[in-house]
């Protein structure tokens, strides 16, 4: 091309090129670390946190985890982040040594958290207690999902997450600690009841109401006081609404419902939204184990 030519048109070639790819550039740095600063102080914060000290896990030990559930999550398909492994692996770390009881995962699909709560738990001294059909899904008669928060909707075909026993075995026993680790295969309504063993903590991506309802039946008599069941499902109001249901509560485990920490938007893991969210067992307030805020009222503290 002439370079005279040239010299005119490169004005329009930056304004019609470059400069809008420059902006899809910045636009992607932009939105990849939009989550960073978020990213970095949930990494750090579990990091520098106490949890883990009582069963001799150090920082390093606790760095070496980190970068575990990113191969994880990485190696092994998944429907969680490595965050939610870390935010998962801080509550267990953080359980007393003394409190008796299992860890409990419901939903494995192919087992990358699996993997990673087993290396967590190999730690702690506690088991894991894998349940899933190994089958997918069971039929949801194509009921539809949304998700107020985000506006994602969708629906759940019969089968799907579906990986064998076999396939969940191996990725653990490559990825994970395969010797804490006990199946229990089928679906949650009849597998669950064998359960008889105290659960100190729970994880649940069961995706469904029905298959929601059926944990909870069996594992929150379970449940340890103080224990808590995290679940993935936050952003599906449809399953959130089960903690809130007080008929349902109290017809079938004889207590108040617990409610949801995180309904619709999950836990502050990213700028926009998470999917993740817990509900903690509490059956007797006991005021030394809660923190008082200087903008709430006390009668004990009233002058006489």
């Amino acid at each position: 091309m002439d370079a005279a030519l040239k010299k005119i048109l490169r004005p329009l070639y930056d304004v019609l090129v470059k400069i809008p790819l420059a902006r899809a550039a910045i636009d992607r740095e932009l939105h990849k670390l939009a989550a960073e600063p978020w990213s970095a102080a949930i990494v750090r914060d579990f990091l520098d946190a106490d949890c883990g000290a009582l069963y001799g896990v150090t920082r390093d030990d606790k760095a070496g985890l980190v970068e575990q559930f990113r191969r994880n999550a990485a190696e092994i398909e998944s429907g969680t982040s490595p965050l939610v492994h870390i935010v998962l692996a801080r509550e267990v770390l953080s359980i007393p040594p003394d409190v008796q009881g299992d860890v409990i995962e419901c939903g494995a699909w192919q087992g990358a958290s699996s993997a990673s709560l087993s290396l967590v738990c190999s730690k702690a001294g506690r088991r894991l207690l894998v349940c899933d059909s190994f089958q997918g899904l069971p039929d949801d008669g194509m009921r539809r999902h949304t998700g107020p928060h985000t506006k994602v909707y969708g629906y759940y075909k019969e089968g799907m997450f579906s990986a064998t026993l076999d396939q969940v075995r191996d990725n653990i026993r490559q990825y994970g600690s395969i010797d804490v680790c006990e199946f229990i295969p089928g679906f949650f309504a009849e597998s669950l009841k064998a359960l008889d063993r105290p659960i100190a903590f729970a994880f649940l991506d069961v995706d469904l109401v029905g298959s929601m309802q059926d944990c909870l039946r069996h594992i929150w008599p379970l449940l340890v006081e103080n224990g808590l069941i995290y679940s993935d499902d936050a952003g599906d109001m449809d399953v959130v609404r089960v903690f809130f249901d007080e008929p349902w509560w109290h017809e079938h485990l004889g207590c108040p419902a617990p409610g949801f920490v995180g309904s619709g938007c999950g836990l502050p893991l990213n700028p926009s939204a998470s999917s993740i969210g817990y509900t903690r067992k509490v059956t007797q307030f006991h005021p030394e184990d809660w923190h008082r805020a200087p903008f709430l009222h006390y009668p004990d503290e009233e002058k006489v």
